[in-house]
């Protein structure tokens, strides 16, 4: 249970959202249901309010997750991750970056053809859709997109005070971003 994760937190307590099958080392690790059995991941979800206390959080890393959460969603979800960071914590999202993505799609138009590099397609359509060939079950398919500054905007909205971009820690393609934000 993730309250029990975070009671036996010894330092800074660090959740690792989505975590999917990438186990970091000193977060607690968090994902859904459909991870239930994987060791090493606390199960929640991730869009349902946290049964923590105000303030109780250090850091929320997110990798390529939020394309992956239906937008009704999302300002909720963030809106609770600011509940739960304390003062100064702060919230670090990556992901396929849409405006990049579709930048790509216009410089290389060929990334629609069926048998298109596979590179090209991983920074370019199937970052904005998602790979529904590799990944079939419709939780890992992308539901929305943003840009470094729709989301700069989300964090801001909510009550985050220093938002920027920077570069990415864990990218996937060229075309990743990531915007840290602090409470």
């Amino acid at each position: 249970m993730l309250a029990d994760a975070v009671a036996q937190c010894k330092g800074a307590v660090r959740l690792h959202i989505g975590c999917g099958s990438r186990i970091f080392d000193g977060y607690i690790n968090v994902d859904g249901d459909y991870m239930a059995g994987t060791p090493g991941v606390t199960i929640h979800d991730i869009t349902k309010p946290f049964p923590l206390s105000d303030s109780s959080v250090d850091e929320i890393l997110s990798v390529h997750v939020i394309e992956h959460i239906m937008r009704d969603r999302v300002q909720a979800m963030i809106a609770e991750w600011h509940r739960i960071l304390r003062p100064g914590g702060f919230v670090a999202v990556e992901w396929p970056d849409f405006l990049k993505m579709c930048q790509e799609v216009v410089r290389n138009p060929t990334c629609l053809l069926p048998d298109a590099d596979r590179r090209l397609q991983k920074r370019s359509i199937l970052g904005i859709y998602g790979d529904n060939l590799r990944y079939p079950d419709p939780v890992m398919w992308h539901k929305w997109g943003y840009s470094e500054e729709s989301l700069i905007y989300m964090f801001r909205q909510h009550g985050f005070s220093r938002c920027r971009a920077e570069p990415n820690l864990h990218s996937k393609t060229t075309n990743d971003s990531r915007v840290v934000a602090y409470k």
